[in-house]
Order: structure tokens, then sequence, then C-alpha cells
């Protein structure tokens, strides 16, 4: 038991209100189905054994232990079911629609993705896994959800949880931070240089970046508070003596950070993961004073709550109206059936239509009505302002009149699909000893990577972790900026003699010359790593396999003189120096490739 002058410290430093756990489980599924989205442009290229990682050269390099449900087949069909079943996922977490079930899916199958490519992997894939981790174990659905909508046992009162896995949920979250602060043990971040160089990697500085290098007392004063900010930020949100103002500031000033690294480095979904993971420090009180502002605005537009009728012959329209009332975040909106009320039984009566009754006892009908729905939520309303106008009526009228005369069909398919259900929202005592288990693991494993705790123990952890991708390593920058950068030039020969640019035909003629904007000469972030990584010497091997993939997925879409011959892999090495010195510029060939030409023998 907790002594009840522990409680409310314990609650201070490790509680999480449940009206934020639904913000960052929205913001989870969300940010989880945009990257899938981004990935899907080059599933055939990253996952598919047609691309440039197949699954006999990974097992190779990773070993049997690493197989992952992706490699169970190395065809494009494979890999596309397993991204439209993780995008559905990533949709019923933000709608909060058997949310613990989505979650664990999300989990297994992100790992999984993440084993499948480790070439294209970024800081932020392994933090999102750590966050689908952690909602498993969380009552994520106990506000602004359809599981909390269509339930017959109520969410939880006490919009306050804690547990074990809300203090693994916070502490993961803060350990990105803290960890990588010890990290950054290098000159360059005592001696105020870090951002600069960062900014100096050209394959990452945005436009906005490369200008801002320009300032050198502007990036030393931003170097020391990155610096200062990640070491220190992470112990003072745990100090329980002005917890609420300490937490709001230093999680106001890490989204300030990241909302920097968005506008001056490309670093593809990171800064917004980062960003979802920081909400889950948004204190109830922010919550409470959104209430409160939105009870003195429905106070002034007049003495009456909304009021929602539906048909009570409709099990589908009680169902949509519950579900709208929650996703709309309207707590103070009044449901009851249109028959119960004579003026709400005539208008539905004549226009076959749900009637909404709005504070200044207006009534609306059919797609008028959600719109003041829309209009009348406190997060929603631009929406509603967008689409109230004239000419969104016929379009919205006739869906609501497609969807009223095949209620029936809609009511059979919701009664298999969005049943009523009485699923806690808690996870149970097993639950809870399993989430401080990893908790305990997790932090252990931290540890080991900063050198506290011996290897051999790291050694042990690694395979479970790295299987499940928790295998979590925080060196963004560290131990500094690496001073290596470049772009790659792949001339080539096609049959018929001409040459070309592979990455850029269009261009015509070979160019060797540095571009003016690097991080335009990537097709996105992924290829960017990938190339990056078959640059060092530790993944020189793959260089074959890229050969390959270049010349089938030019040859597939020229014929005869027009097909890829032969080409090489050129970088151009360019060190970073300090600003205002000239940089030089050495050529590698990493790999020369003929597409009809037998491979090299095998080492």
């Amino acid at each position: 038991m907790i002594p009840p002058w522990l409680k409310p410290r314990l609650d201070a430093i490790f509680g999480i209100d449940l009206r934020t756990l639904a913000l960052f489980r929205v913001m989870l599924g969300t940010v989880l189905f945009v990257d899938l989205c981004w990935r899907l442009v080059d599933l055939q290229a990253f996952y598919t054994d047609l691309g440039v990682l197949p699954r006999d050269w990974l097992v190779a390099v990773n070993g049997l232990w690493r197989t992952t449900i992706h490699t169970a087949n190395g065809e494009t069909w494979f890999a596309l079911t397993l991204f439209v079943i993780e995008m559905i996922a990533a949709l019923l977490i933000v709608f909060g629609w058997r949310t613990r079930t989505a979650l664990l899916v999300a989990f297994l199958l992100h790992s999984s993705l993440l084993n499948r490519n480790p070439l294209v992997l970024l800081g932020g894939d392994i933090l999102i896994t750590c966050l689908l981790f952690w909602a498993i174990f969380l009552p994520a659905a106990a506000r602004a959800s359809v599981d909390a909508a269509l339930s017959s046992r109520p969410p939880p009162v006490d919009t306050l949880h804690r547990s074990w896995a809300s203090a693994g949920l916070l502490l993961q979250v803060m350990s990105v931070y803290f960890f990588s602060a010890i990290l950054k043990n290098g000159a360059d971040w005592h001696n105020g240089t870090a951002v600069d160089y960062a900014l100096a990697i050209d394959g990452y500085a945005t436009p906005l970046g490369q200008w801002l290098k320009t300032f050198p007392p502007l990036t030393t004063a931003l170097t020391h508070y990155v610096y200062w900010l990640e070491l220190l930020g992470p112990l003072l949100v745990f100090v329980p003596v002005f917890s609420r103002s300490l937490r709001f500031a230093v999680m106001a000033m890490l989204m300030l950070m990241h909302i920097g690294f968005i506008f001056c480095l490309e670093l593809g979904p990171f800064p917004y993961i980062s960003l979802t993971s920081l909400t889950t420090f948004a204190g109830g009180w922010l919550w409470d004073a959104a209430a409160r502002a939105g009870e003195r605005r429905a106070a002034r537009r007049g003495p009456h709550p909304l009021r929602i009728y539906y048909d009570r012959d409709c099990g589908f329209c009680l169902k949509s109206v519950l579900i709208l009332k929650t996703l709309l975040v309207l707590p103070r909106a009044e449901i009851a059936p249109a028959q119960d009320t004579p003026r709400a039984k005539k208008l539905l009566e004549d226009n076959f239509s749900w009637v909404i009754i709005d504070h200044d006892d207006k009534a609306y009908l059919k797609w008028p009505a959600f719109v003041i729905l829309l209009r009348r939520s406190p997060v929603f309303a631009p929406f509603g302002w967008l689409v109230s106008g004239r000419w969104a009526v016929a379009p919205g009228n006739a869906v609501y009149n497609f969807v009223g005369r095949n209620r029936g069909d809609f009511g059979q398919l919701s009664a298999r699909l969005l049943p009523f259900h009485e699923r806690p929202f808690e996870t149970g005592l097993i639950a809870q000893i399993v989430a401080g288990l990893a908790l305990i693991v997790l932090m252990i494993w931290n540890l080991c990577t900063i050198k506290v705790l011996p290897e051999p123990l790291y050694a042990a952890l690694t395979p479970p972790l790295r299987a499940v991708r928790l295998d979590q390593y925080w060196d963004m920058f560290a131990p500094f900026p690496s001073r290596e950068d470049g772009w790659f030039v792949i001339p080539a020969q096609l049959k018929d003699g001409s040459e070309i640019d592979l990455l850029h035909p269009e261009r015509g003629a070979v160019s060797y010359d540095k571009p003016r904007y690097i991080t335009h000469e990537w097709k996105n972030i992924r290829w960017h790593k990938y190339l990056e990584r078959i640059w060092a010497a530790s993944f020189a091997d793959n260089r074959l396999y890229y050969g390959r993939y270049l010349c089938r997925s030019w040859n597939t879409r020229h014929a005869g003189g027009e097909q890829l011959d032969t080409f090489k892999i050129i970088y151009m090495l360019e060190k970073s120096v300090p600003y205002g010195e000239t940089p030089t510029v050495e050529q590698f060939v990493l790999w020369r490739h003929g597409c009809f030409v037998a491979p090299p023998p095998a080492p």
C-alpha cells in the first residue's frame, strides 16, 4: 500500500491525464499512418526481394534470429498486405476502436518492418515502437474514442491515471533526451560549435539551416541551449516541487527545439514523433482551463445545451450520435430519442432526418446538423467553418440521404463491427507487472549504452530487445556531429553508347559539381539514409544489390539501345570545416557494375 502522504507526489510525478492520453493516442496513430504512407512509395525497393535488400543478404548479415514476419515472403503483394494491415491498425488507434488490439498489432508489425530493412532506419523509428509498446498497457481509449462511446462499462471517472506503464512511458520519453545528452561528450558540445557543424552537413541542412549557419554567435548559443536542455530538462520534469510549472516549461522548450529541427534539418519523421511523445507531459490543468473556457463560451450562446435527437427505432443512429459526441469532444451535449420530444419528433417524421437543436433553440437537419456539431466542437470548429458554405449542403445532404436509405444495412454492419461492449479500459495486475519489469529492463539497457553497466549485460539484452526493436540508442549528433558530408554521382552508359547521370537522367550530361541544396538530391530521407550507409565500409557488400536494383528498375522501363549497360557509383566526400573555411572534396569510386555480366564471386 502507498502511504497517503506519498500518493499525491507519485501522482504529480508519474500520473498522466486521460485527456492527455487521448491526444497522445490520436497523434501517435496519425504519425504512424503518415510514416507508412511515405514508406509505401518505396515498398518494392526497400521491403521485397526485388529491391535493394533481398532476404538472403538480410539473413547473411543479421542471422536467422532476426527473421521477422516481413521476411516470411519476399514478394510485393505480401509486403503490401502487411502494410495495409498496419495502416488499418494505425487508423483504429486514431479513432480508438479496439484500441489495445490495434496497438499490439501495430507494435508487432512495426518492429518487424524495422528489422526487414535496417539500412533505412532513422532515430524516430525506434522511438515510435517504444511509444506503441507503452501505450498497450495504458487506458489510451478512456477518452475521445469509439471504445469509450460504445462502452457499457463507464470509462474511469478520475481523469488522472498512474501506473507502472504511465511511469514507463514518461521515463521513456525523457530518456531520449537525458541519455542523448550523456552521449554528447565530444568537445563540440562544450565549446559551442556542435550546431554549427550539424548545419554544415549539407545532406541534412535545409536552406533555412544553411542561412542560420552564417550567424556563429547564434549557433553557439543554440548549442549550449540544446545540450543543457537535454541534460537538465528530464531531471526537472520529475521534481515534485512546482511540478506543474516545471513540466510545462520543459515540455514547451523541448517542443520549440523540435520545431526548430523541422525548419532547419531534414530528419524525416523524428521531430514529429518526438512532439507526439512530449504531449504526454500536458497536465490536466490545461484541459480543465480549456473546459472552463468552453463553458463560458456556451453560456454566452444561451441557456440551453446542445441537444442531439435520433430515431429510437434505429440502433445504428444511436451509435452514430454517441460516437460523434465523444470524438467531437462535446461532453455537455444531450442525446435523446426524437420521439420523446414533440418538436423533434415532428421534424424527424417530416424530413426523415436527425435533429440538432443549438444553444439558441434553432433546429438543424441532415448535413447542416453535422456542420453545427463540428462548429461547436472545441477541436474541429475550423473544419466546421470550412464546410459550412452553401456549396457543401447539396452533396452533404446526398450523402446523408444515401445513409438514411440504407440504414438497415448499416445497422447490420455496425452490429457486427461496432457492438456495445464491456471491455475494461485499465489493464490488469499481470499487465502492470510486465510493464514494471519492462521499465527496469529498459532502464538497465539505457544505462548500458552510456557504459555505466558492464558490456556482458548489454550483450545479453541485445537479442530479445533488438528482435522487438526496443534496442534504443539515443546518439543523435553524438558524441559530436559528423564531419563527413557529400553527394552521390552515378555516371552510366547505355547500350547505344550514350552517357547519363543515373540519379538524374533528366539533366543530361553528368556533373560532379556540388548541388546547391544536397537535401534536394535525395528522393526522400530514407533513400538518403540508405545511400549514406552503403558509403560506410560496414555495409559495402550491399552495393552489389543496389547495383542490381538499379539495373532492374531501369531496364524494365526501357528497351533496346536505351537499356542500362554499365555504371559507377561515386561518392563525393566533403569534410565539414569551421564557418568561414573552404572545404575540400574527394572522389571515391564505391562500385562498378555491369548489368549484363556475371556477378562477382562470393567472398
